[in-house]
């Protein structure tokens, strides 16, 4: 049997890893499958509508009004959204799975990563 190295927890063991991992990329495939569908719908809701794909889009303070008039470009506002979401969804993802496996380094690494993501769409707002 191999022991961890001096200071390091061993590692969960495979079936938990396995259940992560497969936990977020369930996740992520809701993710996805909520941002392709509201686009679908969006663009369902212009054809039925008659004019066509949307080119307009929405801030987010504008998308509670939209969507509860339905309006296209609400949906596909907020679709893609919901689709830029996803790698903060993986980022996260990640590093739950690394505080779970107790892996301080990546923990670290993966929290610098997701605060720089979030400080990125907080400072492309000013």
């Amino acid at each position: 049997m191999i022991t961890p190295a001096a200071g390091r927890p061993a590692p969960p063991p495979a079936s938990a890893k396995t259940f992560l991992e497969r936990l977020v990329e369930r996740l992520l495939l809701a993710v996805i499958a909520v941002s392709v569908t509201l686009m679908t719908l969006g663009v369902a809701l212009g054809l039925a509508a008659g004019d066509g794909l949307s080119d307009a889009v929405l801030a987010v303070s504008g998308l509670p009004e939209a969507l509860t008039s339905w309006e296209p470009a609400g949906y596909l506002s907020l679709g893609l959204i919901v689709l830029m979401a996803t790698p903060f969804v993986r980022v996260a993802g990640a590093l739950v799975v690394f505080a779970m496996e107790r892996d301080r380094r990546y923990v670290l690494v993966t929290a610098v990563v997701l605060a720089v993501m979030c400080l990125s769409v907080l400072l492309g707002q000013v």
